[in-house]
């Protein structure tokens, strides 16, 4: 009985939901997340490098940085080990503790970081001085070509705001411009269990007068393989408690 009740709280089929959040705008723009990068608590990265290393280490709670980061960090340098490999494209870094926490495990990989945002650019540049580059980049729209030298893109959490086709152009445009390996974590699966938490915090929302806005989408586990299918094959995976597929390039030569 519980392992039926287990089966049936992660709902074993595709489905994708709207994500909503106390804001007062949808997050669906650069001018958007450039607005919460420079001022909203949680998901804010601060100019000042004490801060922002408080941030990384975990001592202050930030958007994507959860209890369990830093042991996710931990998780991903060790399978960056078994691998072999020496450098990392990550995409949709946000305050780049994961990525701050990798880099610190194995200071001789070369990381090179993106964000969509403009300001989470300008501002990691100045904090994030371990990285060796950090370049705005856009996942819809931008050219992956110019990184399929890399030996692996790390996709953590961004899948937040994109949509279904937005992930079936994307992984499409990451096979033709040569991306061998991707390491990809998801935000957080869709159980039962959240999706009616969700319904009832909404409900609570409105009868408080709380002003809440679109945040993106979330989806059950069942939701992510068919992105990448016959483009790419995929090993689930943990990393301190979310889940996670490594992706291997159908038609590389990858070992």
């Amino acid at each position: 009985m519980e392992r039926f009740l287990k089966y049936i709280n992660s709902i074993p089929f595709q489905l994708t939901v709207k994500h909503y959040y106390p804001l007062k705008r949808n997050l669906d723009s650069k001018e958007s997340w450039d607005i919460l990068r420079r001022s909203h608590p949680h998901f804010s990265i601060s100019e000042d490098r004490g801060e922002w290393l408080e941030a990384a280490e975990g001592k202050v709670k930030k958007d994507g940085q959860d209890g369990g980061f830093i042991q996710r960090a931990r998780e991903i340098t060790e399978l960056i080990d078994k691998l072999g490999i020496k450098s990392v494209f990550s995409v949709g870094v946000g305050g780049a503790g994961l990525e701050y926490q990798i880099k610190k495990a194995k200071p001789e990989l070369k990381l090179i970081c993106s964000e969509y945002s403009p300001v989470a650019v300008e501002r990691l540049k100045k904090v994030f001085v371990e990285a060796d580059s950090i370049v705005p980049f856009d996942m819809r729209e931008d050219s992956w070509q110019k990184f399929y030298a890399v030996d692996l893109v790390l996709m953590y959490r961004i899948d937040i705001e994109l949509t279904n086709n937005d992930f079936l152009r994307m992984f499409q445009k990451m096979h033709e411009g040569g991306i061998k390996n991707i390491l990809f974590i998801i935000c957080g699966r869709l159980t039962l269990r959240g999706l009616l938490n969700r319904f009832y915090q909404r409900f609570w929302w409105k009868i408080g007068g709380t002003n809440y806005a679109f945040a993106g989408y979330l989806r059950t586990i069942a939701t992510f393989p068919p992105f990448w299918k016959n483009l790419y094959t995929g090993k689930e995976l943990d990393f301190g408690g979310l889940k996670g597929f490594l992706l291997r390039k159908t038609d590389s030569n990858v070992s």
